[in-house]
Order: C-alpha cells, then structure tokens, then sequence
C-alpha cells in the first residue's frame, strides 16, 4: 500500500466518531420517512464501511482516490421497500432532503435496453445538508459523502443471487449461465410489477367497499376482512355496545374483533347484509342477555367485545347448540383455558333462564 493509501486509512480511523454519527442522521431519517408514509418496509439496514473492507479497496483501487473525501461509500444505507412502486415514493423524499452528488449517482433501473434485464437499484450518492443537522465544532460531518441505495424486496433478492454467483467474484459469468441468470432476473422483474398491480387492486378495491359500506348497501357485499373492518368502523356493533356499557355506567376499552369475522362466516353468513340482519334480529335479546349478565356486577369497563359474543350465545343457544358450543365458541376467540367450560355453563345457565333454550340444549 502506498503513503497516499497509508494516509487515507488514517484520516478514516480518526473520523470513526464523524462516521457513526452521520450514519445515525442517515438512519433516523429513512425510519422518519417510513413513519411519514405510515407503510411497512422490509428492511432499513446502515453500516460503516469496515477497516479490512477499506484497507482491501485501497490495495487494489488506491491510485484513484487522493483522500478519503474522494470514497463516497464508508457510510452506507439502505432501504428494502416490498413494492417497486414505493422506491420512487422514497427517492423523491431522499431527493427533497440530502445534497446529491448527481453525477456519481446511479440508477441502475434505467441502465438496461428494453431486452435487457439485471441488476435495479437506486443509488445515492449523498452529503448532510447543514439545515438537517450542522455541529460547529464539528462541521466535517458536512463534507463526506456517503450512500444510500433503495429497491424493492425482489430487487435485492435478484442483486444478492447475483452478487453470489457472480458479480463479487470479478469473473465473467460464462454465457449459458448467464442468459439463465436473465431469465431469473426478467421472472422477478415481472413479478415485482405484479404484485404492485395486485396491492394497486387491493387498495382500489378496500376502497370500494368503504364507499359501499357507508352508504349502507350491503346486498351485495362479500362478507370478509376488508368489509367487516369497514363494517366495524362505520358503526357495527357500536350502538349495542353502548346501550350494554349503561347497564353500570361502563366505560368501552377497543379490542380487536378480528376472530369474530370467523364466528359469523361460521354461522354461514354469506354478505354484509346477513350480518346486518343478525345484528338487528338478535339486538334486544342480546341486551337483554347482558343485563342479565352483568347487572349488580362491580363492574365499570367492557370491551368492544361484548356486544359480538352476546350476539353469538344468544344466536348459539336460540338454535339449540348448547353448552358445548359455547365452550368451543369460547375456546375459538380467547384459547383453550379451564375457566372457558366453567364460564359457558353461566352463560347457557343465563339463557335457559331467558327461554331461549327450547330443547334439550346441552349437546354434551
């Protein structure tokens, strides 16, 4: 290694503290943009470029750099979106917010010919800007450059294959194992744009049953979770867990309803108007139940919980299906616990006192 290589290395070992605090800055703000868009990322990962990693790029590539300054990737950041689409999303934000070195950054998207396929990513070449973060005593953490590079899952899924057989090795792939290695490239290719246009879909769709679902025509609508979600907070069980919080002045704690979508699909309920239909057939009984229930209890809270699981006993116990139903009704929402059979024995107990029992109704 020559003196000049000696002397970057150096000035690199004394700026580890400069290092890892723009590496901080860096990986705050991709997390505070990811918090921004209020999504989901597959991976942020930021690192420091090591000194065995530094030292072996200096060995081979030294004559080109004439100080550390000139390295642009000791630092390095990455984000992993799972949707091609989000990249942009990303790099207009990266864009808005670093200085960007544009002529020594890449975009490997546009690299290839329309029969081409490889390795896509995009690659910034990047500075602090002193309005992000300036420290006076300091100022260095101004003036290096460093990386941040953005792709999709299957972006990185195709670079790291790549990289594996090939790429990191600095040998030529020979040409049969390459045109497979395109083919897999032009596969992951296709599939990244399809499930953008299947998430694309999905989202045009949930749209669509919020719009439906406000309007109150539930003829038509497939009972699932988009619709039962929009169904939920465009109401749903809110007026029967109301006039049951009254019964002692309760206060109603939200909790997730997501396993009772299993329960009323159970009860061969098809659309969102056969839930609806159940819900106002069944809501006095259901009240009537919980009164039952709770009445004289030292009890000041529910959950949004108790207006769906007096629904079901009520409807559980109208059909006749007894005890044992009850129990599995029990153990399907809150697990297998001893205190399941115990507690479904109250609550047939309470509606054979109601009459709702016509039959035996124990099914044990």
């Amino acid at each position: 290694m020559d003196t000049n290589s000696l002397m970057i290395l150096e000035e690199y070992k004394n700026n580890l503290d400069t290092f890892s605090k723009i590496r901080d800055i860096v990986d705050n703000k991709l997390r505070e943009y990811v918090s921004d868009f209020n999504t989901i990322v597959n991976s942020i990962e930021s690192r420091i470029k090591t000194e065995k990693s530094l030292t072996g790029k200096l060995e081979i590539k030294g004559a080109k750099y004439h100080t550390l300054k000139d390295i642009t990737d000791i630092v390095g950041a990455r984000i992993v979106t799972f949707y091609c689409d989000e990249v942009d999303k990303f790099a207009a934000k990266i864009e808005a917010s670093f200085d960007i070195d544009w002529d020594n950054s890449i975009d490997k998207r546009k690299m290839y010919n329309v029969d081409q396929f490889g390795y896509m990513s995009l690659h910034y070449i990047c500075k602090i800007p002193k309005d992000m973060y300036f420290d006076e005593k300091n100022p260095i953490i101004n003036e290096y450059k460093f990386e941040i590079q953005i792709r999709s899952v299957l972006q990185h899924t195709w670079a790291s294959i790549y990289h594996d057989t090939g790429y990191k090795n600095d040998v030529e792939v020979p040409k049969e194992y390459l045109r497979s290695l395109n083919r897999l490239a032009g596969l992951l290719e296709l599939a990244d744009d399809s499930f953008c246009q299947i998430r694309t879909s999905l989202d045009d769709y949930r749209r669509r049953v919020k719009h439906v679902v406000k309007s109150g025509n539930f003829e038509d609508i497939e009972l699932n979770g988009d619709s039962f979600n929009a169904y939920i907070e465009n109401g749903g069980f809110g007026a029967l867990n109301k006039r049951i919080a009254t019964i002692n002045n309760m206060e109603i704690e939200n909790v997730s309803l997501r396993e009772y979508l299993k329960v009323f699909k159970s009860f061969n309920f098809k659309t969102l108007k056969d839930l609806d239909d159940f819900i106002r057939d069944y809501s006095d009984l259901a009240y009537e139940f919980s009164v039952r229930q709770f009445s004289g209890k030292d009890l000041d809270i529910i959950t949004t919980a108790a207006g769906p699981l007096a629904l079901s006993v009520v409807y559980i116990l109208s059909k006749d299906m007894g005890e044992s139903i009850i129990k599995y009704l029990l153990d399907s929402l809150y697990g297998p616990r001893k205190m399941n059979q115990s507690l479904a024995h109250r609550l047939t107990e309470i509606g054979r006192n109601m009459g709702l029992i016509k039959g035996g109704g124990n099914n044990e």
